[in-house]
């Protein structure tokens, strides 16, 4: 399928940004390690021409361990510096591309942060061992100073003199090209070792995750991106194939599901590799002149399920009354028969079935389950319920449930994403206010009836007194 190339463009440039920033971490990196290097060295220095003796080591190992800590504050500095750059980068985009169509009112209406993606590399929530970005700095850095460590003690039994010693740990910071011919064999195990080399791959693959995960939430809130393109790098070959033969990414550029080869449903591809350097972009199949067609028609009042699941979902509260530009037409100016037939509709009307059978599609895609049968019935009876969320991906529903309470249960899952739900007994109803606001706000937009609407606004009345009931009561 074709990809927008104007979407196309400023991916280009984001990663030509992204590159750019790994390579300024990698930098800073180097130097922290060359300052480090230098500052230990000059203390060495400080000794002279005496030989190294054991009472010496003991008091540089309390310098060295000072100045370890100081490496290990300006490494976590440096990686969270660049993880914060580079996940803003495809959210920027992501806006630029929005701007093009709408102007400022789509970018505020499409935004996307990366305040929970970088939460979860900071904590370590995407990974496997769950371990945080210090545990994995300190076991990065680790190396430096039990490289040190062993250079003092090769250096006393070779009965090097504290100035030997100086020069040798400006060696210890140089690439291996550039250091002595016999610094090896003082140092075997530090031979082949480049000193930065684990906090570098650490800030590299971290800073690249960051990206990834910010291209990869951009993509799947953007209700216009059909798949997710695995691309391979342009080194891939001789960096990988031709030395050690294909890998996982080879799999992945190839993959078909039929969404084409290399294409992904965007909550499904997966996370790069260690300093992988392939590429992944959505895939954008419209032209700009049609996204912003559709949804100026949609916000005029034109029922449109991609858009009202999008709202649902990932629309944080959107007001379509507020929406109006470049001539598009503002929600209270809709009229005709459709605002006639919503402002008189008394009862509590079922969603139409294609409606819901879309919505539920949807979800399912997005890695969802709305279940809705005999069984759900009896069972959301039993609990006098209209609905039950249980989390992000699982919704119990009536089988004919009406419109309010469809969006409503697609909101919840959206709070329990973006962590408003706790499971608390006071975030619980927090989330049920919010979840009735929103729905009164955007009535027009899932075509509430008039029953549902002043459902909803008996149920939030009731949500806000149980509320300040519990603060009355001290939380109790």
């Amino acid at each position: 399928m074709a990809n927008n190339p104007h979407y196309l463009e400023l991916m280009r440039r984001a990663r030509r940004d992204h590159l750019r920033n790994i390579r300024r971490a990698s930098g800073e990196i180097a130097s922290l390690y060359e300052d480090a290097a230098k500052e230990l060295s000059a203390q060495a220095a400080s000794m002279g021409r005496r030989t190294l003796s054991r009472r010496w080591a003991a008091e540089y190992a309390d310098a060295l361990k000072q100045r370890a800590a100081q490496l290990r504050a300006g490494l976590y500095d440096v990686t969270y510096q660049g993880l914060k750059r580079s996940a803003n980068l495809p959210i920027a985009a992501n806006g630029d591309f929005w701007e093009s169509i709408g102007g400022q009112s789509f970018r505020d209406m499409f935004a996307v942060t990366p305040d929970d993606i970088l939460a979860n590399l900071i904590n370590g929530q995407i990974y496997k061992d769950n371990m945080g970005l210090s545990d994995r700095i300190w076991r990065a850095s680790g190396s430096f100073e039990k490289g040190i460590d062993y250079m003092v003690n090769r250096g006393i039994a070779e009965h090097k003199s504290a100035y030997e010693l100086a020069k040798d740990l400006e060696q210890y910071v140089k690439p291996k090209a550039r250091r002595d011919w016999d610094w090896g064999k003082v140092y075997p195990n530090l031979a082949r070792k480049q000193v930065d080399y684990s906090a570098q791959r650490l800030a590299r693959t971290a800073i690249n995750h960051a990206y990834f995960l910010s291209n990869q939430k951009v993509c799947r809130q953007n209700p216009y991106i059909e798949a997710m393109h695995w691309q391979l790098s342009d080194s891939h070959d001789e960096r990988q194939v031709i030395p050690f033969g294909p890998d996982e990414c080879d799999e992945y550029a190839q993959h078909d599901e039929g969404l084409g080869m290399g294409n992904w449903k965007p909550e499904q591809i997966p996370l790069p590799h260690p300093q992988c350097l392939c590429i992944q972009y959505g895939v954008v199949t419209q032209s700009l002149e049609e996204i912003g067609d559709e949804i100026g028609r949609w916000i005029a009042g034109e029922p449109n399920v991609r858009l009202d699941s999008w709202n649902a979902l990932y629309g944080r509260n959107y007001d379509l009354q507020n929406a109006g530009n470049r001539g598009i037409i503002k929600a209270e100016e809709m009229s005709g028969e459709r605002m006639q037939r919503k402002s008189q509709a008394g009862k509590i009307e079922p969603m139409p079935k294609k409606q819901l059978q879309r919505i539920v599609k949807n979800f399912k895609a997005h890695g969802g389950i709305i279940q809705f049968d005999d069984e759900t019935d009896q069972y959301l009876a039993d609990k006098h319920a209209e609905a039950i969320t249980y989390d992000e991906k699982t919704i119990l529903i009536k089988q004919h449930p009406g419109r309010a309470s469809v969006f409503e249960e697609l909101i919840h899952t959206a709070q329990f994403r973006n962590g408003e739900n706790d499971g608390s007994y006071e975030s619980r109803l927090k989330c049920e206010i919010a979840a009735q606001e929103k729905l009164l706000r955007n009535a027009r937009a899932y075509e509430l009836t008039d029953a549902e609407i002043i459902q909803t606004r008996k149920a939030l009345e009731a949500y806000q007194k149980e509320l300040n009931d519990y603060h009355d009561h001290g939380g109790v």
